[in-house]
């Protein structure tokens, strides 16, 4: 049987901002697979689930609040849950608002990775070096640190935070039963529990179309500031994004020390 890809979107979109660009492009994605499962978060918006219904997306809702990178593991376990039921043999995995991005800029790229997928158990999807670039300095200067950490535990120099990844029908059953992660420490959670498997073709994928999508909802913001380069200074100015990211490095990074530790190490 020829394999078949259902993508899997984390969902958390609270107001209108991505509204005209979902109109847009959902129609493009939803074509390239052959279902698309959406997990919501309770605040989403009704305009977006209105958008995601009449594109025949199968839309799941979350019964608790949204609590950011805390919870996060447990929201992609109900994600890849909710991709299960398309009964398909493989699924992506990727947060709803970098689909669309990827699909509105590089829409050639995606059909090569959803084509990539079925040669996989698990597939990480990473970002190139030029999509790395347009990410602002509190991510470039931060998000290396739990790669290389990565690195260090496996030998592997791969990008493991860019929040997509591709999984066999029996890859992500195996990680429903084993991942206990609750946070986004789960993003070298699921690698190092495959490759510590016999058995899981696990790989990794660097993609253009994971660059930085954040810009897409903030045009207003933009305009305001005098362009695109100034809102992202301003942006990389707060030094609460610097915090926030500095934790996201420490779960992932000690995610990968906890996780790649074997009876052999």
């Amino acid at each position: 049987m020829e394999p078949t890809v259902v993508l899997a979107v984390t969902t958390h979109q609270p107001d209108e901002r991505l509204t005209k660009l979902i109109e847009a492009h959902l129609p493009a994605l939803v074509s390239r697979y052959t279902a698309v499962a959406a997990y919501c978060s309770q605040e989403t918006h009704p305009t977006i689930l209105d958008l995601l219904h009449r594109h025949r997306v199968t839309v799941h809702r979350d019964s608790g609040k949204s609590a950011g990178i805390d919870r996060i593991g447990s929201v992609r376990r109900q994600t890849v849950h909710a991709g299960l039921q398309a009964d398909t043999s493989h699924l992506q995995m990727c947060d709803f608002d970098r689909a669309i991005h990827w699909v509105a800029h590089y829409p050639a790229e995606l059909e090569a990775v959803i084509a990539d997928i079925p040669n996989h158990d698990l597939l990480v999807l990473g970002r190139t070096e030029r999509a790395w670039a347009t990410h602002p300095p509190y991510q470039t200067e931060t998000e290396p640190l739990f790669n290389r950490v990565f690195a260090l535990v496996t030998g592997l120099r791969w990008d493991v935070g860019a929040g997509s990844r591709g999984l066999s029908r029996r890859a992500a059953k195996t990680l429903l039963a084993v991942s206990q992660e609750q946070t986004v420490g789960v993003d070298a959670e699921w690698p190092l529990l495959l490759l510590n498997r016999d058995g899981f073709r696990v790989g990794h994928r660097v993609c253009e179309g994971l660059e930085f999508e954040t810009g897409d909802r903030f045009g207003p913001e933009i305009e305001a500031a005098g362009g695109y380069g100034t809102w992202q200074a301003e942006m990389s100015a707060n030094p609460s994004q610097w915090v926030y990211r500095l934790r996201v490095a420490l779960m992932i990074a000690e995610a990968a020390v906890r996780y790649g530790r074997t009876d052999e190490r």
